[in-house]
């Protein structure tokens, strides 16, 4: 398993047997591989729940890259977190190994609601999470519209209209 956030990621339409042997329900396309560390254990020895929002920033970061966000630079646009809401269901403990996955539920004019899945080989779905990011001009703050392109690439790799 690959645990570099900025390796390709895993196309689970290309892999449906890495979607089958996580249970990842079918909707799912975009995955990253990560393994449960030592150092990412809280005092009751499974994932912090910290972990999965940074594992789902990974996902987030790669998937928008792949859609056109560009590279931090200044005058460059860039995605602000402005909500985000988890649910935990079940403890992920030492070296399990987990798929972390991403998709759009909705695109605004500026902004792009983003909805995660972390499975586990062992147990499928152990945690679930929503954001709502919007675009802005990295240097000012200002909102910048979601672009043409990015909302096309979005569409078109989702299999839907936004």
């Amino acid at each position: 398993m690959i645990d570099d956030p900025f390796a390709p990621f895993i196309d689970l339409q290309e892999q449906p047997g890495i979607a089958d042997e996580f249970k990842v329900e079918k909707k799912w396309r975009y995955a990253l591989a990560r393994r449960a560390k030592f150092h990412e254990l809280d005092a009751l020895s499974h994932l912090n729940h910290t972990t999965f929002l940074r594992y789902f920033e990974d996902a987030r970061i790669g998937y928008l890259m792949l859609h056109g966000l560009p590279a931090p630079a200044p005058d460059s646009t860039g995605s602000v977190l402005v909500r985000l809401e988890a649910h935990y269901y079940q403890p992920v403990f030492y070296n399990e190994r987990l798929l972390i996955t991403v998709r759009t539920e909705k695109i605004g004019n500026t902004s792009i609601h983003l909805e995660y899945g972390a499975w586990s080989a062992e147990k499928g779905l152990a945690s679930h999470s929503t954001s709502l990011l919007v675009m802005v001009v990295t240097t000012t703050g200002n909102k910048e519209r979601v672009s043409d392109e990015m909302r096309a690439s979005i569409a078109a790799f989702e299999g839907c209209n936004y």
